[in-house]
């Protein structure tokens, strides 16, 4: 399409697109949403547990984004998802506000630790390591498990989940803090874990 050289929509970075979603054009937000709604859809399940529920809330996040969409200040080269996520989480916020999620099957969780298990007792103690890590984060405040989703699902770091969730760096390192001893918490805890696993290991299996 267009001439020799030109550049594809999606090579287009995030502050023209948005640009041209103010001028009406849908078909630039149909290039955000290709490029972002990945990364959101698996923040939104690793909070919720529930596909369904996760489903709905990246949906209602892009509503909400295309309806605000007037209110972002992008730089040049500058990414729109830091703004996506804080809609994405706020909204998980609101849903919990209203009706804490019950906790879903922790299966599929727990049968990806497992296949990678070199020996049936290392089998048997990363399921339980995946079971107590689970539950754990599923227990954390909506705000801690943010972080953690953020850090191990995602690889961001503390400025940019600060930048992405609109708070003070040293509040994410301490939410990050705690939430990181409540893991290790639980799994020292457990007496059927022997062996010292890494939480960083089992979390982000966990999560992903």
């Amino acid at each position: 399409r267009g001439e020799r050289g030109a550049p594809r929509d999606t090579d287009i970075d995030d502050a023209t697109l948005v640009a041209r979603v103010r001028t009406g054009d849908g078909a630039a937000f149909e290039v955000l949403y290709d490029r972002h709604h990945g990364p959101l859809f698996r923040t939104a399940l690793a909070m919720t547990r529930k596909r369904p529920v996760a489903e709905e809330l990246l949906q209602e996040a892009f509503l909400r984004a295309y309806r605000h969409i007037g209110r972002v200040r992008l730089d040049e080269g500058a990414s729109l998802r830091p703004w996506l996520h804080r809609i994405l989480i706020n909204l998980v916020y609101d849903r919990s506000a209203r009706k804490r999620p019950v906790s879903g099957p922790l299966e599929a969780v727990i049968d990806r630790l497992a296949c990678r298990a070199p020996s049936p007792e290392r089998n048997a103690e990363r399921r339980e390591a995946a079971r107590v890590v689970a539950e754990s984060i599923a227990a954390l405040p909506d705000n801690h498990r943010a972080v953690v989703v953020l850090f191990y699902l995602h690889d961001m770091d503390v400025s940019a989940i600060a930048q992405t969730l609109g708070v003070p760096a040293g509040t994410i390192k301490s939410r990050l803090f705690y939430a990181r001893a409540r893991l290790r918490e639980a799994l020292g805890a457990d007496s059927r874990i022997t062996t010292e696993i890494p939480v960083a290991e089992v979390v982000r299996h966990a999560l992903s």
